[in-house]
């Protein structure tokens, strides 16, 4: 008996090694992933944000970019436009900063911000991706 609880404590062991393997594997594809594909034109944000980086999720279907606060107060919602060689729109979402993690940070304090991007398949054709501010979202204070 103590035998074979000791197999089935080795095979758990093994198991959640080799899902750590696996899932930490995702965080560097998906870094990988934005450097094969048009550097987002974050012009618009810089008065704002200072921009960290930047990562496709794209099993979740997922753009999240992580920004630091210049001002007190910034905008939350912006507008991502991905445009093939043409100028013609393939998507068009937002990406919007928590009001709540904006609250609770500090000037300089890193916050992610997140919002849908074109499915994987569509990214070949992206040739530019514009962000710009949402005049509808509003702003943010930060705790400073």
């Amino acid at each position: 008996m103590t035998k074979q609880i000791n197999q089935c404590r080795r095979s758990f062991l093994l198991a959640t090694i080799a899902v750590f393997i696996v899932l930490s594997g995702f965080g560097t594809v998906f870094a990988q992933t934005a450097d094969k594909y048009p550097k987002p034109d974050f012009s618009a944000m810089e008065e704002y944000w200072e921009i960290v980086s930047y990562e496709y999720d794209f099993a979740e279907k997922q753009f999240r970019v992580i920004a630091k606060p210049k001002q007190k107060s910034v905008p939350l919602w912006w507008n991502v436009t991905w445009r093939d060689s043409k100028g013609i729109t393939i998507e068009k979402f937002k990406i919007v900063f928590s009001q709540g993690a904006v609250q609770g940070a500090k000037i300089g304090e890193p916050i992610r911000a997140q919002g849908y991007c074109p499915f994987k398949r569509q990214m070949a054709e992206v040739k530019t991706i514009d962000v710009k501010e949402d005049p509808n979202g509003g702003d943010g204070k930060t705790a400073n």
